[in-house]
């Protein structure tokens, strides 16, 4: 199964890189299938960590999950009330969450889809830094108007992310 699901992945890496439809794409059956495992594996990943990272992971994946529905409520359930959005290396954006609702529920209400999905995770103790692919529609929701990187740093305490560091990428 895992030699399957590696030979897949490659495959999908392959057509897509010439932008040709791959097997998966064609197959929901084989596409649902290879999606399933790569949950059991990261499942299993996930097991490997401490209690306090396993927290942390759960908490990005629910805040991420939330952010991807537009679920404002949901989202801004996993943060602390006194968190601090930054720049790298130190410039503070913005505190709280009554900012944070103004921010994101606005974004929330503008745009038409929201999705992000972490390409790269580390796990540091309560830091999880992820390398995040994000795409966004302003007024097709079949249609994305925007796709960008972005590394972003969470910091999680007593199950709330604390502090939120955003890496510009360099063109």
């Amino acid at each position: 199964m895992k030699y399957l699901i590696v030979s897949l992945l490659c495959l999908n890496l392959i057509s897509n890189a010439y932008g040709e439809q791959t097997p998966l794409e064609k197959d929901p059956a084989q596409q649902q299938a290879l999606e399933q495992a790569i949950k059991k594996a990261e499942k299993k990943a996930v097991k490997k960590l401490s209690k306090e990272q396993q927290q942390a992971v759960a908490v990005v994946d629910a805040l991420v999950d939330a952010y991807n529905n537009k679920d404002i409520d949901t989202f801004i359930s996993y943060f602390a009330e006194d968190v601090a959005f930054y720049m790298f290396p130190n410039e503070l954006m913005f505190t709280g969450k009554e900012q944070l609702i103004a921010r994101y529920g606005l974004m929330f209400k503008k745009l038409q889809c929201v999705n992000t999905a972490p390409i790269k995770r580390i796990v540091h103790g309560s830091f999880v830094i992820d390398q995040e692919l994000s795409e966004s529609c302003s007024t097709d929701p079949e249609v994305i108007d925007k796709r960008s990187e972005v590394v972003t740093s969470y910091q999680v305490k007593d199950a709330k992310v604390q502090k939120v560091l955003f890496f510009k990428t360099t063109s």
